[in-house]
């Protein structure tokens, strides 16, 4: 599909609205497992958001018209490569458990994918 699309902007918007929700959804697992609250922590939502970002401007780039019924599946798994991606590089440098994480953003980011999904269907009709 082509950035110009008069869809762009609604999809990213979409993507934008599935990364706050896992944010939502980790800061709030995370808050009562550990009490620890990440609201006064900027760095973290800026990369889970940015990350459901490039993850849906890869899918919508690689994603031809005729299918775009896979638009939000491939969206997910752009985000969750793109997350892994970075895990990859972090874990060279000897932090082992920046793919553990990677794999609860996987399991976290699973209601996102399912919100993009239903409103990215219904966006494309």
């Amino acid at each position: 599909m082509k950035l110009k699309d008069k869809n762009t902007g609604k999809f990213i918007g979409v993507a934008t609205i599935s990364g706050i929700l896992t944010f939502a959804i980790a800061c709030g697992l995370w808050y009562m497992v550990s009490g620890v609250n990440w609201l006064g922590f900027w760095g973290i939502p800026v990369t889970i958001i940015s990350f459901w970002i490039i993850g849906a401007l890869i899918a919508w780039l690689i994603i031809p018209d005729r299918k775009s019924y896979l638009l939000g599946i491939a969206a997910y798994l752009s985000t969750i490569g793109v997350n892994f991606i970075i895990a990859a590089f972090n874990s060279l440098n000897g932090d082992g458990w920046i793919v553990l994480l990677a794999i609860g953003f996987a399991i976290i980011s699973i209601p996102g994918a399912i919100l993009l999904n239903l409103v990215t269907i219904r966006i494309l009709k």
